[in-house]
Order: C-alpha cells, then sequence, then structure tokens
C-alpha cells in the first residue's frame, strides 16, 4: 500500500500595511502588544510582564526585602545554651559575604524572589577540602529536577558549574506546589487571570490618556430631508471616514472638517470606563492576596492609625513571613549542618531586626527588659554600639511583687515584726558579752 506524507504547503506571508500617522502602540512584551481599542487583551504569563504591575513590583519587593533583612546566623550550643558563633566560617558566609558576587542580603532577596515569581530557587554550596568555600544562588532555568531519580542536573554557564547533585548537595527553596513539595510553582502562574485583568486595566488607562482619546462616536450620514442613515454613502465610505475621523483625534487636532451630509456623534462614557478606577483598586487587593502582603505595605490606603498599621506589621510576620523563614532555616540547617552534630548547632533568623519601631516604644521595651531580669545593662549597650558600664552585667528584678502567702500580701508589718522578735531576745550578760 502506497502511504502519502502530508507536506506542508508554504503559507505566504501577508504584506504588513503600513502604520498611518497618529497610531499609537505599547510593547508590553514580545508577544503581546497594545494598541488601539480591539486589540488582544495582554495576558501576564511570566515574571517579567508581572513585575511591569505595580502591586506586583511592589510585593515581591517588600517580600524579599523583609526576609533579606534578617540576618540568618549560626548559633552554636555552649554550657547549655545557643550563642552566635561569629568565629565559624559557615558564619561568614551566612551573614557576610556567601560569594565573590553577592553579599548576603542580595543572595537571599533574589533567591526570594526566584521562589515566589518563578515557584523554585537553588544555592549551590560549594565545599572546599572539606570545607563550605561559598554559597552561590543559581540562574533562573539552569536546573532541572528529576523527582523519581531525586537527582539534580545543573547547567549553570554563568556561574560556570555544571554538576549532577544529589538532593542533599543543594539548597532547594519550592514555593506553594500541588505534587506534594517536590517542585514549587509560581505566584504567577497562580494569579495570572487577576494579573492580566490589572494588566488589562492599565492599559486602558493608558489608551484613555492618549491625544484624542477622551472622544468615542460613530459616523452616520444625513440625506436633505433629514433622515438619518446609511442611504446615500456605502458601508466602506463610511468605513474610511470614520478610520480618517479617529486619526484626527488621535493626532491631537481639535479641529477636523467631514465631506458634506456627513456627521459625527459622540457617546457618553461607558459603564466599563466609569468603572476602571474601581477595577484597578480591587485588582490591587487581590494581588496582595495571592502574595500575603498587607494592602498598607502596598500602599493601598487601607488604615488610617498608627494603632492598625501596627498590627498589620505584627500580622504581616506571623501570617507571611514565619513560615517562610521556616522553611529557609529548615533547608539550609539540613543540607549545611551534619547530622552528627545537629544537636550543637542551630540556623536561625534574628528576628528582632524585624520589629524597628519609634524611641519611645523601645525605650520602654529596653526599661521592661531590664526590670525584669530578661536584658541586662551592658547587654542592651552592646546592641546599641555603647561601652559597657562597671556593674551593668547584673540582671536586675522588680521589688513591687511577692509570693502569694507572703507577710507582704498579709498586710504584715514585716519591720514592726522584726523589732518585736528582737524585744523579746534574752537581755545579754556580761559573759555573753565577752563571749
Amino acid at each position: 500500500m502506497n502511504l502519502s506524507f502530508w507536506k506542508r504547503k508554504d503559507v505566504p506571508v501577508p504584506e504588513e500595511k503600513p502604520r498611518e500617522r497618529g497610531y499609537f502602540e505599547t510593547v508590553v512584551s514580545p508577544d503581546v502588544t497594545i494598541g488601539r481599542v480591539g486589540e488582544p487583551v495582554p495576558k501576564v504569563e511570566g515574571p517579567e510582564q508581572a513585575m511591569r504591575l505595580a502591586t506586583v513590583y511592589r510585593c515581591t519587593s517588600i517580600l524579599s526585602g523583609s526576609i533579606a533583612a534578617l540576618p540568618l546566623q549560626l548559633k552554636r550550643k555552649r554550657n547549655g545554651y545557643f550563642l552566635v558563633d561569629e568565629d565559624s566560617g559557615l558564619n561568614y558566609l551566612l551573614t557576610r559575604c556567601p560569594n565573590n558576587r553577592q553579599t548576603a542580603f542580595e543572595l537571599m532577596r533574589n533567591a526570594v524572589i526566584q521562589m515566589v515569581n518563578m515557584g523554585n530557587a537553588y544555592i549551590y554550596p560549594k565545599w572546599w577540602d572539606g570545607e563550605l568555600d561559598s554559597l552561590v544562588l543559581l540562574s533562573p532555568g539552569s536546573v532541572s529536577y528529576d523527582k523519581l531519580l531525586n537527582i539534580y542536573l545543573v547547567n549553570d554557564p554563568v556561574n560556570n558549574i555544571y554538576e549532577t547533585l544529589e538532593c542533599e548537595d543543594i539548597i532547594h527553596l519550592r514555593n506553594m506546589s500541588l505534587d506534594g513539595g517536590y517542585t514549587g510553582v509560581s505566584t504567577i502562574r497562580y494569579a495570572g487571570r487577576v494579573m492580566s485583568v490589572s494588566a488589562s486595566a492599565d492599559s486602558q488607562s493608558l489608551d484613555s490618556f492618549q491625544p484624542g482619546s477622551s472622544y468615542s462616536g460613530f459616523v452616520s450620514g444625513e440625506n436633505v430631508s433629514g433622515v438619518k442613515g446609511f442611504g446615500e454613502f456605502q458601508d466602506d465610505q463610511l468605513k474610511t471616514v470614520g478610520e480618517r475621523v479617529e486619526r484626527e483625534l488621535r493626532s491631537g487636532k481639535k479641529i477636523f472638517w467631514l465631506p458634506d451630509n456627513m456627521k459625527f456623534s459622540a457617546l457618553s462614557m461607558s459603564p466599563a470606563d466609569i468603572q476602571l478606577l474601581e477595577t484597578k483598586k480591587f485588582s490591587v487587593l487581590d494581588i496582595c492576596r495571592f502574595y500575603g502582603v498587607h494592602p498598607d505595605k502596598a500602599f493601598a490606603g487601607q488604615s488610617q492609625n498608627y494603632k492598625a498599621s501596627e498590627m498589620s506589621q505584627v500580622q504581616f510576620m506571623t501570617d507571611t513571613l514565619q513560615p517562610i523563614l521556616r522553611q529557609i532555616e529548615g533547608e539550609f540547617y539540613a543540607k549545611l549542618i551534619p547530622r552528627s552534630v545537629a544537636d550543637k548547632y542551630r540556623i536561625e533568623f534574628d528576628l528582632e531586626a524585624f520589629y524597628q519601631t519609634d524611641l519611645q516604644t523601645m525605650a520602654g521595651y529596653m526599661e521592661k527588659s531590664i526590670q525584669y531580669g530578661v536584658n541586662t545593662v551592658n547587654e542592651w549597650r552592646k546592641k546599641r554600639g555603647n561601652v559597657p558600664v562597671e556593674g551593668g552585667d547584673k540582671a536586675f528584678i522588680s521589688c513591687n511583687v511577692a509570693p502569694i502567702d507572703s507577710a507582704k500580701i498579709r498586710g504584715e508589718n514585716i519591720l514592726e515584726n522584726s523589732s518585736q522578735n528582737a524585744q523579746n531576745l534574752p537581755p545579754k550578760t556580761h559573759e555573753n558579752k565577752e563571749g
């Protein structure tokens, strides 16, 4: 039996029409172009398109910056409690300079950006002569993970790393996923529809502020008897005149002429144009929900008082940052600390750096911590960069409290009781004095 294979015929490429004067367009991405009304609605499918939206940019910035601003410290157990191991090389990599290209802040910030907007972030620990030499954030798209074999294929020409790694040899930060946590999924993929609506609203706003975009209407024919319609002109002629009117409006001209027996009828603003501002407002709230960022931090202007803003900071730490911080701590701890010494070391964020407040509130917090023996004076002076003082290493406790069954609670005068007890003592004799 003869088999004939289907061959694709050459399809002629349509000739591109020259753009006329007054035409306006904005290129959002190589495959999406926003222009005059009627063109395809822009779709947000990647990080480059999403970061053009103000809310996405702000949410990504505040989320990554807040985490990167917290010092990730190595702590070692000494005398039964954990202290920062400032002499360790690993602590230097975590808090200062992880590699010769980035600081610790830059590495952590870009790692969080990749994790949230791309789904996964990979950090490669380089070992040299049995010691950790550097931490390298691998380039986006340079790592392929085989979850069946549980291996990572690294092909990163930027950092000159070409390796096949086991799961314990690479730090893998994952975003929210649906496959059991093996690979992360970008937030943009989940919020693509909401972001596309926001991008459409932005493009509509941009189109509305172009010259001549404040008017819309139609062109009609008008006969001598005053009956309006298309009796005297063909549809093609009306279409040509309509396009010319649109070009004249977009060119910025305020006075132009129409052929005889033709009339331009302006239309009122559509309900979609009226609700454009509300659409942009709700798009901001929806995007903030996807990223877990409070609208106050995206400058949405929700709360108008200091207390509500302060509580939003606490909620941001509890609901959004704490799970991500816990994930990062666990991943670094599992991949960098050997199991044989796991009970002697910890890798933790210093959360105290997050709660920055005004000086009056800070002074009250310092007073309370010293008053109840939580911190000493010299400990606070050390944190503030001041020289220790003599006697400042002693812990203090407030004397305004007492045991519930003490004489002070029962209302007894301790001084009177002591004086009475002293009076009931037998008088000292001469022999006792000599003794």
